[in-house]
């Protein structure tokens, strides 16, 4: 069996850049998250958001770097110390998402929150554009190939469909699927569709490679 990549560490990050607006107390806090691996990506890109908002009272910022968030910053941007940049840092290190970083922006609203207020505000308004934003797994997987016939395709694809497995099929006299598997379910994953096959499925384990999966 070919030698998975190494070394090489398993991660979720976004998709892309996404906004989401959260209001409380007539202030709006407007977040803005997006997909980088380095600092000068990160500082790029809040250095945009701070353009696009330079009549905002606050545009707090954090971002994690690095497959286990080596990399770490975070700035209250004049809010007061530990209410705004550290909360939203907590909450990227609370989800464990990485290669990210966040913008808040707030415009106020005339009503004080207090530090107390600040914080949970903040904290929500990150998590709740985590929940919201599309996000991806990075990790490896093994190309496992297989040769079927017509007649048991519909079978193989429900299988591999309720597995959540990504799968591309090549259509010829025969079906080719090259299916991506977990390096530890291969030996499973071949077992089971040649079972479910009688034997006429043949597989090859082809390599393994570093792949972005979309999450639900």
């Amino acid at each position: 069996m070919p030698e998975t990549p190494s070394p090489t560490v398993e991660f979720i990050s976004i998709a892309n850049e996404f906004r989401h607006e959260y209001v409380v107390e007539k202030s709006r806090f407007i977040t803005t998250v997006y997909p980088c691996s380095t600092e000068e990506e990160a500082q790029a890109f809040i250095g945009r958001i701070n353009k696009e908002f330079w009549d905002a009272r606050h545009n707090c910022t954090a971002f994690a770097l690095g497959p286990k968030q080596e990399q770490q910053r975070s700035s209250d941007n004049g809010e007061p110390s530990g209410t705004a940049g550290k909360p939203m840092l907590e909450v990227l290190k609370k989800t464990g998402i990485t290669n990210i970083a966040v913008v808040v922006t707030r415009y106020f609203g005339g009503i004080k929150l207090g530090a107390g207020g600040l914080i949970r505000a903040y904290s929500h308004s990150v998590a709740e554009t985590l929940r919201l934003a599309p996000k991806e797994l990075h990790t490896i997987r093994t190309e496992l190939q297989t040769t079927i016939d017509y007649a048991l395709y519909g079978a193989v694809e429900r299988y591999l469909q309720d597995a959540q497995l990504h799968y591309e099929a090549s259509f010829g006299e025969l079906i080719t699927l090259t299916i991506l598997v977990a390096p530890n379910d291969v030996e499973r994953i071949q077992k089971e569709l040649q079972d479910m096959s009688h034997g006429a499925a043949t597989c090859n384990v082809l390599d393994a490679i570093e792949v972005v999966l979309p999450l639900d």
